[in-house]
């Protein structure tokens, strides 16, 4: 609950000059969301007096947060600008060193109306040219590229269609998530570069950071770990950035439940109506048999830093060997592109719900195309 602090009237005890000192009043509100990753709903968001109470507020949520979750968490704050509110907000800089990401949003200046408009959205903003500032390797993409065209021409036999939908510039490609290991991630990449020419900027989740030799990989191959702030920055540079809206959720699956949607997660929608990003809705077929899961062991992945370990008909009975993917015959369907909806009243999280729904269905629609169309697992 808010409450205001009143100006006490002058009495006993109480100087004439302090009774006649206006009471410091707070630079305006304060609405903060904090997200524990890109894909989900904000766990908390808060209005209040920008003060020292509400910043220390902010401070320890997000803190919570963090230990609670261990993900990355994203505090977005939303304020009107004004120098005692820059200086309040400021004051979190130092979050980042707990993998707490601050993202302000300034509205005016504080002055009169006729004040320069607000600081500009992502979509507004200047496109960030400089060098790329989630470490890809060049090089490394190159050498890794025949291994990736072998996979997916001559192993998996991948047929793509769509490719001509795909717009210029920067957008949001949203895929459904499936098999024990994200190799779905790097046949869209594929796609993409081999039969379009583009680079795809896939968003990971934030435990593959802690895995030996494999965050550093992936953030060389192009993978940049899943925040909010990360992916407006990618977008800023007009670069293509992957998502899979149903998370660890889509990869869970057991076998007897491939292709069956799990909820998506807002933040591909959220991202798109903030920065003006178009969404590609893109459905993957044969991903699923490749690494056909009937049992997931939960406390042996604990131990060895990942959600779980997956049990195929081969692995782990067959040890490394039965790591081995099956060669599955895939399909990809790049969709015709979503655009934000555009401001009408509603809330942003109303337009969020609306755009969300609309991308899940794209994709949903396009999976029961490529399956009604499909001559077998194999074929």
């Amino acid at each position: 609950m808010l409450t205001r602090s009143e100006p006490q009237p002058a009495g006993r005890g109480t100087t004439a000059a302090a009774a006649r000192t206006p009471a410091r009043r707070p630079p305006g509100l304060l609405a903060a969301s904090i997200y524990p990753d890109v894909g989900d709903d904000p766990a908390l968001t808060f209005v209040a007096e920008l003060d020292e109470s509400a910043i220390a507020r902010v401070r320890r949520e997000s803190l919570a947060l963090r230990l609670r979750r261990r993900v990355p968490v994203t505090v977005e704050l939303r304020y009107v600008a004004d120098a005692a509110a820059a200086a309040l907000v400021a004051t979190l800089a130092d979050l980042a060193a707990h993998e707490v990401t601050v993202v302000t949003r300034p509205i005016g200046d504080g002055a009169a109306p006729s004040a320069a408009p607000p600081a500009p959205t992502a979509a507004e903003a200047p496109i960030d040219a400089g060098p790329d500032p989630f470490g890809i390797d060049l090089a490394l993409r190159a050498r890794a590229l025949p291994v990736l065209r072998f996979m997916f021409a001559a192993y998996w036999r991948t047929e793509v269609s769509g490719l001509e939908r795909l717009p210029p510039g920067r957008a949001l490609v949203v895929a459904n998530h499936s098999g024990a290991v994200p190799a779905d991630a790097f046949m869209m990449a594929t796609a993409l570069e081999l039969h379009a020419g583009r680079r795809l900027r896939v968003l990971y989740d934030k435990f593959v950071d802690a895995l030996p030799f494999v965050g550093g990989v992936y953030r060389r191959l192009g993978g940049v770990t899943a925040s909010l702030s990360n992916a407006e920055r990618l977008l800023r540079r007009e670069e293509l950035v992957g998502l899979f809206p149903e998370g660890l959720a889509g990869v869970e699956k057991r076998c007897t439940d491939r292709y069956r949607l799990r909820p998506f997660k807002s933040g591909a929608a959220r991202l798109s109506i903030r920065t003006g990003s178009p969404v590609v809705p893109v459905a993957i077929v044969g991903a699923e048999e490749a690494y056909p899961v009937v049992a997931r062991l939960y406390r042996a992945g604990r131990l060895v830093g990942i959600p779980w370990i997956p049990v195929t008909p081969t692995f782990p009975l067959c040890g490394v060997a039965g790591a081995l993917p099956l060669p599955t015959k895939w399909a990809m369907r790049f969709g015709t592109p979503i655009p934000p909806p555009p401001p009408d009243g509603r809330s942003e999280d109303a337009r969020v719900a609306e755009l969300t729904g609309r991308i899940r269905d794209a994709v949903a629609e396009s999976l029961r195309a490529l399956l009604a169309n499909r001559g077998g697992i194999f074929l």
